[in-house]
Formats: structure tokens, C-alpha cells, sequence
């Protein structure tokens, strides 16, 4: 949500809200994170799937046994979940990167991701990132590390960061 004021320190450009509040879910509210997880997947990913990597991402998000292996963030908009972030490996592997995607471009992932890194401090991190996604995790300091695979019809760049990138 956009305050209608001019920022004072930067002229010309709006100021953006901050999150209400970002902390480590529950097991218990998994399912809200899967719900919006598959939504966003679903509007933004499209390109990089078909049937088989829609059904492979399904069977991921709705394994409960996968999920548990998961240390899930997420970004709260009053009581609403507006974005996810599940880590895996000790912080090691990003599994689920997800925003609401009416809250894209508000610095929200970014927030995620910074509090995900100062709760679990770690020195590298490795994501395989969707085509919609790669420029918003060269903007956080990964780098591609390979070029474009397809697993089980899902297509994705694998890319890694690394603490002296991290772009607070």
C-alpha cells in the first residue's frame, strides 16, 4: 500500500508501507502458506511449468512429511499472509519464495529474505529460481550458477548467494 506523500529524503518517489509484522510461522498455519504459495505459482510461474510440474509442485506443497522439512517465514498484512519464505538445509536451500502478487515491487520479499538471514545466519544460500523470479534474487545478491533446467516439468535457474553479497 502506497502513502500518498512524497518522501522528503528521495523527491519524486512515493513512500511504501512496511509489513506489519514478519516471523517464523507455525506448523499449524502451513496451509495458509501452501494456499498462497500455489496461487502465486499459478499466476506468476506459468511459463515454467505444464501439467507434470503443476502436479509435481502440488505434490510438494501438500506432502506433509516435505513441508515439515521446512522452516517457513512469513510477511503479514494486519492478520493477512501477504508472502512466504521456506527454508531448508539449515537455512542452506530456499524452497518456497512466495508474494502475494498484489504486494510485488513493495519491498516485501526483501524484508522476508533480510529477516530470514539475520534469524538464521548462513553464508551461502541456493534457490532454483523461476524465470519471473530471477531478477528479484539478483536484486537480494544471487548469482545463476547454471543455465535454465527442467525437472519433472518444472523449468528453473539454479542460482546462489552468498553472504558478501547480502545487500541489506
Amino acid at each position: 500500500m502506497l502513502y500518498p506523500g512524497i518522501n522528503s529524503k528521495f523527491p519524486g518517489r512515493l513512500m511504501i508501507k512496511a509489513i506489519a509484522m514478519i516471523r517464523k510461522l507455525d506448523k499449524t498455519e502451513y496451509d495458509r502458506a501452501t494456499s498462497l504459495a500455489l496461487e502465486v505459482y499459478i499466476q506468476c510461474g506459468a511459463e515454467d511449468f505444464d501439467e507434470e510440474g503443476l502436479n509435481s509442485f502440488k505434490s510438494f506443497i501438500f506432502s506433509e512429511q516435505l513441508m515439515n522439512e521446512l522452516v517457513i517465514y512469513g510477511a503479514f498484512d494486519n492478520e493477512n499472509l501477504v508472502g512466504i519464505m521456506g527454508t531448508k538445509n539449515e537455512g542452506k536451500h530456499l524452497s518456497l519464495f512466495f508474494i502475494g502478487k498484489e504486494h510485488h515491487r513493495k519491498g516485501i520479499g526483501k524484508q522476508l529474505f533480510n529477516f530470514a538471514i539475520k534469524h538464521c545466519p548462513v553464508n551461502e544460500m541456493t534457490v532454483n529460481s523461476s524465470t519471473y523470479a530471477i531478477p528479484f534474487y539478483q536484486s537480494l545478491g544471487f548469482d545463476k550458477i547454471a543455465g535454465k533446467q527442467c525437472t519433472n516439468g518444472i523449468t528453473y535457474t539454479p542460482m546462489k548467494f552468498t553472504i558478501s553479497n547480502f545487500k541489506e
